[in-house]
Order: C-alpha cells, then structure tokens, then sequence
C-alpha cells in the first residue's frame, strides 16, 4: 500500500494538491496470476478522484518455449459530479521467451461504458523485452498497439490510434527506477502525435517500507475511459516487495549432506557442454532450459550417482529447471533463482 500527496492535473479536476492512497495484491502461481489494484485521489475540498482493476491470466504450462496467455480485465473509473466508467477486456497472446529475452503477439475485445454510452473496444498488440544482464536486473520492453475504441460520444467520429511505447527498469537490492516514454497517432490525424514520459524511483528503507517518488503524464485510456493525467508524487509503501531482483535473491543450497539437485556445466569440446545433476537417490531425472527450447529431456543415469546429458550450448547465461521423479520443476539448489516471466521461477547457470 502506498500512503502519500501529489500535484494532480487531470481533466474535470482543477490542478490541485491532493492526498493519495494506492493498494495491490497479486496471487501468483505456476500457470495462472490474479491480481488487483486501485487508487484514490482526494482534495482538500474533499472532491476525488480513483480508479480499481481487476486482473486474471491464465498461461500454458511452462514446458517448452511457445507459451499462449488469456487475460481477463475488467476495471472503473470514477470522478467527483461525473458518472463513473466501466470496462472489460478479454486478451489472448502467444509468448516466446529465450534466456536474453523475449517477444509476444495478441488481440483483444471487450467493452467500455461512459457518459451513458457503451462502446465495443479491440486492440491489436506486439512486443518484446531484452534482458541487459543475466540476472534480469536492468531490463528494457518495447510495445506496438493499435486501438480501435469505438465511439466514446454518440454521433462523434470512431477513436482510433497507434501507441509505440518503451521501458526501462533497474531493481538494485535496495533502489529501484524505472523510465517510460511513448507516442500515439490518430487515424483522424496521422501527421500530429501525442506524447507521454514517466519515471519513478523506489527506495527501500526496509524488506517492507520504501520512499516512492514518481512524476510524468498519461495520455487518455479510451478502452478504460480514463481520461489523460499529469502528476508528482511522494509516497510511503508498505508491503512485501514485488519483483525483487534476481541479484538480491540468496541462493539456496539443499540441507542434505549430498547435496542433492546440484547442477553443473563443464566443457566436453569445442562448443559441446555436460550437463550434470547429481542425486544419488533419484530414478530419473529431466532437466530443461533455453538450451533445450524448453522441452523436457531424460537425463542418463551414471554409476557415481550423476545424471547427465550432452548438449551444444553457447558460453553465457542459461535459463534451467530441472524434474526428479516426475515430481514438480524446481531450481537446482546450488543456482540463483530468478522469475521466469510467468509467475514460475528457474534457475541461471554460467555456461563456460
């Protein structure tokens, strides 16, 4: 939750300071994430401001590189002495990721209602990501979407445009900043483009407290019926930490004296590699990763209590998992864990 004040200037609400309160929560698991957020804006003339959404994906198990999304998202928003808006949205995406990154494609369609007109909204989306270090901790996301929102107003000219956005994101182990910056055009009007920045910057005073200061503009969301914003923020958060960096995570080690599950690497030629796990108690053993397009491969037993396989990999960060007995995907104990992009987590190994 973040307790806070900012500047506010916001269309139907003269620019003005205002007290804020934002909350979110979020239930991840290996195929599915839900989650919910919200914000409230008030004046001291106690006139507000807030929206809420609500959000569920449902994704396909994480067994190879391909992996579809369906997400659904309804949401409102409201202002003082304006009836308030609501809007759902069904998206389905196809997702194919590899160690350094990622790319997505999607549709959606869904509804939107104000000033007493409900409309019909669809988008067409596509983008990627780029990991800048092998433990996802600087990251950079660009995105492409057309809209076609319908008619907002009764008798008034459909709204449709094109937005090209991009972000970058740093998560340190107590600092974390993040920049945005986007352009839309119009159909109506393609030679005139308009244009939005954000940046915000969190500092963790503590596992569960952090100074959050943000500033920017946000142009109008016609498939939500949010109207367009301007803002500068200093706020309070509690909670647990989302996201944390993959560079602040300890690396767990198995409490058994064998060490069971470790994972290691070694060269065996030029560009050939050994993949080894060792668990003395194992009767099978698959391992799986960007070096394997995320399909499951039996391990072979060896008489030193080793499973391997030999694989062509490249020198450099990998993304790995790894199935004792047909038991559920874990990360080896000797590895850092990172999120995989789908509420789920691997591992990342150095390949030399």
């Amino acid at each position: 939750m973040d307790l806070g004040a900012a500047f506010l200037r916001q269309p139907g609400l003269a620019a003005t300071n205002v007290f804020t309160a934002a909350g979110q929560l979020s239930y991840t698991a290996a195929t599915y994430v839900i989650a919910t957020n919200g914000v409230i804006a008030m004046t001291p003339q106690e006139r507000y401001t807030g929206q809420g959404v609500l959000t569920a994906s449902r994704y396909a198990p994480a067994t190879q590189r391909l992996r579809w999304e369906l997400t659904g998202v309804t949401s409102t928003f409201g202002l003082s002495g304006v009836a308030p808006s609501f809007a759902w949205q069904a998206v389905a995406r196809e997702h194919a990721t590899w160690s350094s990154g990622g790319v997505f494609a999607g549709v959606g369609g869904g509804e939107v209602a104000q000033h007493g007109v409900a409309g019909t909204i669809a988008t067409v989306q596509t983008g990627g990501f780029l990991r800048l270090d092998p433990l996802g901790r600087d990251q950079l996301s660009l995105a492409l979407a057309y809209t076609d929102a319908g008619r907002p107003i009764a008798g008034a000219a459909r709204v449709r445009y094109t937005d090209v956005l991009g972000y970058w994101s740093h998560a340190g182990e107590w600092l974390d900043l993040s920049l945005g910056a986007g352009i839309r055009t119009r159909v109506a009007r393609p030679n005139v483009g308009d244009s939005w920045a954000s940046g915000s910057a969190a500092l963790w005073l503590s596992p569960r407290a952090a100074l959050v200061a943000s500033a920017g503009s946000a142009l109008a969301d016609e498939t939500r019926g949010v109207p367009s914003v301007r803002y500068l923020s200093l706020a309070l958060r509690f909670g647990w930490r989302a996201g944390r960096p993959a560079g602040a995570l300890l690396v767990r080690h198995a409490e058994r004296a064998d060490d069971s599950g470790r994972l290691d690497v070694r060269a065996a030629g030029d560009s050939l590699r050994v993949v080894t796990v060792r668990d003395t108690a194992a009767t099978g053993v698959e391992v799986m990763g960007d070096f394997t397009d995320w399909e499951p491969v039996v391990m072979t037993s060896m008489p030193n209590g080793e499973w391997r396989i030999e694989r062509v990999i490249a020198p450099g960060p990998h993304r790995v998992a790894i199935r004792v007995d047909g038991g559920p995907w874990k990360v080896p104990p000797n590895l850092p864990h990172v999120a995989d992009d789908f509420g789920g987590e691997v591992g990342i190994v150095i390949v030399p």
